[in-house]
């Protein structure tokens, strides 16, 4: 298998199943019901590449940014730093439509729709090095399933073409609405899900991995866990995994 350059994710031994991380300038996708982290792999992925000195980018079409910087720093990942000096920028999409459209209330700005992303990708920097959006999901919300596809498939080709590394957040409601479609458009796939632990009877968070070119994958269920530190891998029946050195 050719080697190609990976970005590191951020979360301790996951790169260790991926080679070394994403594939750089590629898109995966992250789904997964509430509550099993999929907005902290997204902060957990942003903190690395701030760190590692890449420009960032997150487009959150639900919480404000400052509701995400809050939980970030509550995690240990203080992104505010990045924030000040430029690093990272968020966009909020519903202000930015409101805005763009002159609306400031109502109805009429509450539709994020796929177009939005297009629209606004013209504003991105070109030294945008990674971008996290967060919920592709709801701009699926009342769209055929054909005319998401395209509009995925087009926006996702762009961020390909500008060499961005991209992590597509999406809710497991959504993408079971549009038939896991998804999951055709975008380079990698990890599912995220909450389910019983044959090992301990107890109900816990379980990763899988089922897509991600150029990489060598096991097809197995990763345990995890989300703790003060953010997510963090587990090895069989419960035990922590050895942190990377």
């Amino acid at each position: 298998m050719v080697s190609i350059n990976r970005v590191p994710t951020g979360i301790a031994n996951l790169d260790k199943r991926l080679q070394g991380g994403y594939p750089e300038g590629e898109a995966v996708l992250i789904t997964g019901e509430p509550g099993t982290g999929k907005t902290i792999f997204g902060i957990q992925f942003l903190y690395s590449a701030c760190t590692d000195g890449r420009k960032c980018l997150m487009i959150a079409t639900e919480e404000v940014p400052e509701k995400i910087l809050n939980h970030a720093k509550i995690l240990g990942f203080d992104l505010g730093p990045y924030i000040e000096n430029q690093q990272l920028s968020i966009m909020h999409l519903l202000e930015m439509r409101a805005a763009d459209s002159g609306v400031h209330s109502g109805a009429e700005c509450m539709d994020i729709r796929i177009d939005d992303l297009n629209n606004f990708s013209h504003m991105i920097a070109d030294d945008i090095e990674v971008v996290v959006i967060d919920n592709m999901g709801t701009c699926s919300i009342g769209m055929e399933l054909k005319a998401f596809r395209d509009k995925l498939e087009a926006f996702l080709y762009l961020l390909s073409k500008q060499q961005r590394t991209s992590i597509i957040i999406m809710d497991e409601t959504a993408h079971e609405y549009t038939h896991r479609i998804a999951e055709y458009s975008t380079y990698g796939t990890i599912r995220l899900m909450v389910k019983e632990n044959p090992y301990t009877g107890k109900i816990e968070r379980f990763m899988y991995i089922p897509k991600m070119r150029g990489t060598r994958i096991l097809l197995d269920l990763i345990n995890y866990d989300i703790t003060d530190e953010g997510i963090t891998l587990l090895a069989a029946q419960g035990k922590k995994d050895k942190p990377d050195r």
